[in-house]
């Protein structure tokens, strides 16, 4: 059986009333306080539960291990980068034009880029989601949805049925878009503004060959 299975994630309890809803807020708060200042490795309940300012047990009311708790602050922030691409699907789709999308794809790095660098430890986030395997599924669930939201609105804009080469297309462009902001995020050796910039290119170029041979690779 493999770890992802073995290991709890789910969080045991919802918070309905303020004063549970601080509690709450507080231990992802402090857990992503701790997650940049030691790492994955040594975060632990006990350190989480004494930043937060509460005891064990009342950590364990909400989540059952660390990784439950890294798994809620990763659904957070994956809720949040979805949000910025449901809403920049919106917002250029309004003249039904794909050119108008390939024109913008910086935008929409740029906005994954930015709300990814606001929340505090968005970048360990990331990491942690990557590497620590009872994680990875809340990235891949991720990328899976934006990638087939992407793929769907590709099925309503180009009059093209959503096949197997379609969402193979939206989930490898979703991906690499993920990839160049993760890289911006993660390098500092390299200029943030030209990683999006070159990536969000690499992307256009990747469309415009799609676009011109009618959705054919």
């Amino acid at each position: 059986m493999s770890s992802r299975r073995q290991v709890e994630l789910l969080e045991k309890n919802k918070p309905r009333q303020e004063r549970a809803k601080r509690t709450y807020e507080a231990i992802l708060a402090a857990a992503a306080e701790l997650l940049v200042e030691v790492g994955v490795e040594r975060i632990s309940t006990n350190l989480v539960a004494e930043r937060a300012g509460i005891t064990v047990p009342a950590l364990y009311r909400y989540f059952p291990n660390k990784y439950a708790v890294m798994n809620a602050m990763g659904a957070v922030l994956m809720d949040r980068q979805n949000a910025v691409f449901q809403q920049w699907i919106e917002r250029n789709l309004e003249e039904g034009q794909p050119q108008v999308l390939l024109d913008n794809v910086y935008e929409l790095l740029r906005l994954t880029y930015d709300v990814t660098r606001q929340q505090m430890g968005g970048l360990e986030v990331i990491q942690a989601l990557r590497a620590v395997e009872p994680l990875q599924e809340v990235r891949l669930a991720s990328h899976r949805l934006v990638a087939d939201q992407f793929a769907a609105m590709l099925e309503g804009l180009l009059g093209m049925p959503a096949d197997d080469r379609i969402r193979t297309q939206a989930r490898i462009s979703i991906d690499t878009g993920y990839a160049i902001v993760e890289m911006a995020l993660e390098d500092q050796s390299l200029p943030e503004e030209q990683v999006l910039r070159e990536g969000a290119r690499m992307i256009q170029a990747y469309w415009k060959e799609i676009l011109e041979q009618g959705g054919e690779a």
